[in-house]
């Protein structure tokens, strides 16, 4: 497996590769890999492709300091999960070296529904994604990139980022979550919980089942009533809700009485500090 730190070396070695009439699959991530992003890794899609795994702690999508320096970083360990995968280029370049070649000039423009869900407790956070994949975007020049479904609201302003930058020229592949056998979504951040809280925080995941079966087969439910119900129940167990929305999967716009196709439940929440998302569809 090739790594290369610079951005130069990097397109270079891209550029080489489409003259060459390669085509390059790109799976974006911060580091400290697990089986949700070996499954990004395996996915048989598209296998002939050139395999270019990007490493980098983006720390413009943090909202607090403190939360990005303890981000949990094992490098090592993930490059053996890289090669034996069959990964052909680790792509891990400095936080100066990629900040500096973003232009502060150069404006960028959110879709008003990135302004809910973690937009709205995140300020700030969406902005540093959408920066950072674009540039990944433009140095590495993927015909194929692979993001998870349990940040469903990072993939839907990937897709808007691919439109509106790359002209659909970027095939996108939505891949499932991967979830801990207890049902907890798996995530870097899950490393901070200890193992009996982990257990707890698979509650969540638990009542989102609980809650898509009454929404299924109950047309009259009321759903500030089963929000209100679901919050008292999981604040029992030590788990604060940050939000729990049933939304459209197309545009997050809020689901009418009638409405039965499309639908998602969306949930952020903290336990012992930390802060988790899910979502998962009716």
């Amino acid at each position: 497996m090739k790594i290369i730190t610079s951005i130069k070396d990097q397109a270079d070695y891209c550029n080489s590769l489409v003259k060459k009439g390669e085509s390059i699959s790109l799976i974006p991530t911060m580091g400290n890999l697990h089986k949700g992003h070996e499954s990004l890794l395996f996915n048989p899609s598209y296998m002939k492709n050139k395999k270019i795994v990007s490493l980098f702690v983006n720390p413009l999508q943090f909202n607090s300091s403190d939360d990005y320096k303890s981000y949990p970083k094992s490098i090592n360990s993930d490059i053996k999960i890289l090669e034996r995968n069959n990964v052909d280029c680790l792509f891990m370049p400095s936080e100066d070296e990629i900040l500096r070649s973003i232009s502060e000039s150069e404006s960028f423009a959110l879709p008003g529904y990135m302004n809910i869900l973690c937009g709205k407790y995140r300020e700030g956070h969406f902005l540093g994604v959408f920066k950072i994949v674009k540039k990944l975007f433009e140095i590495i020049r993927p015909s194929v990139a692979y993001f998870g479904k349990k940040d469903y609201q990072q993939l839907i302003m990937i897709n808007h980022i691919v439109k509106e930058y790359f002209k659909n020229k970027i095939k996108i592949v939505a891949c499932d979550t991967i979830r801990e056998d207890n049902g907890l979504a798996m995530s870097s951040r899950n490393n901070r919980i200890v193992k009996s809280k982990r257990n707890i925080a698979s509650l969540v995941y638990k009542e989102l089942v609980t809650l898509k079966e009454i929404i299924k087969t109950n047309k009259d439910y009321n759903f500030k009533e089963l929000q209100q119900s679901f919050i008292k129940t999981l604040s029992i167990e030590g788990i604060k809700i940050e939000y729990l929305e049933l939304l459209s999967s197309n545009d997050f716009s809020v689901i009418q009485k009638n409405d039965t196709d499309n639908l998602m439940l969306f949930v952020a929440f903290y336990i012992s500090g930390v802060r988790l998302i899910d979502n998962i569809e009716v």
